[in-house]
């Protein structure tokens, strides 16, 4: 008894994506300047990642 293995290759396609469908528009919650140092943060921004940053900029930026 013998195998065969038969080698498939994978055919990749493109999907035509609907720009209108999935469109998704970044909105500002809060921006923040101190001393010319802009910082924005972005609704859906992971909390307590946004209130690290903004407490190191504030430190730095005096």
């Amino acid at each position: 008894m013998t195998e065969q293995n038969e080698i498939i290759t994978p055919v990749f396609k493109n999907k035509l994506s609907n720009l209108q469908k999935h469109s998704f528009t970044a909105r500002p919650a809060v921006k923040i300047n101190v001393n010319e140092v802009e910082l924005t943060i972005f609704k859906g921004t992971n909390s307590v990642l946004a209130s690290d940053i903004v407490k190191v900029v504030i430190r730095y930026a005096r």
